[in-house]
């Protein structure tokens, strides 16, 4: 008689004055007999819980993404590239390197090729530097002279003389007069 006590259901770990979980599961059971929920009450969530697999709602999904930012804010825009074309409208891209263009890279553009001599060999510089775009005729890493026949930028209608004066930033829609002779114009996309 005492080995009843003993047995299974005295050292179950359920806490004293509780029923063994077969009896609750047999209490619910029989207070709702469609079978949907046999786990009992433990096995009951909190409607919000269940629903977090599929939560944000959609709406929300923009707030949180790149999409986030005020209507108003500007978009940032990536660095644009400089450009030289030249007079028969050939585009050419200004390298991050120093480029130096002279009578080799002019001659074709002459309209009296005898006046080739009037643009030296090594004439300007143009380069990049960070995001800025340079002109410069004179001493460079690539330009051993200032050319004796000038280059001027124009601007507005506004002749700059850029021979012997450093480096100059280009500006959109700028041109390049070199030796007055060929006109190159600097153009940013």
């Amino acid at each position: 008689m005492g080995s009843e006590d003993t047995g299974p259901a005295a050292s179950s770990p359920e806490p004293e004055g509780e029923e063994p979980a077969e009896s609750k599961a047999s209490e619910a059971g029989d207070a709702d007999s469609t079978g949907e929920d046999e786990g009992g009450l433990g096995s009951m969530e909190p409607e919000d819980e269940g629903a977090s697999d599929t939560d944000p709602p959609a709406e929300d999904e923009g707030e949180s993404g790149a999409d986030s930012m005020p209507e108003d804010a500007p978009e940032i825009e990536p660095p644009k590239s400089g450009y030289l074309v030249f007079p028969d409208f050939t585009e050419q891209p200004i390298p991050e390197s120093q480029w130096l263009i002279g009578r080799a890279d002019l001659t074709k553009f002459l309209r009296d090729p005898k006046m080739a001599n009037e643009i030296s060999r090594g004439h300007l510089t143009v380069f990049q530097d960070g995001e800025k775009f340079f002109i410069e005729d004179g001493k460079t890493m690539v330009q051993e002279k200032a050319s004796s026949n000038k280059t001027w930028v124009v601007r507005g209608g506004t002749r700059i003389l850029v021979t012997g004066t450093g480096r100059n930033e280009l500006q959109d829609a700028d041109e390049i007069d070199v030796a007055e002779l060929v006109t190159i114009q600097f153009v940013m996309k």
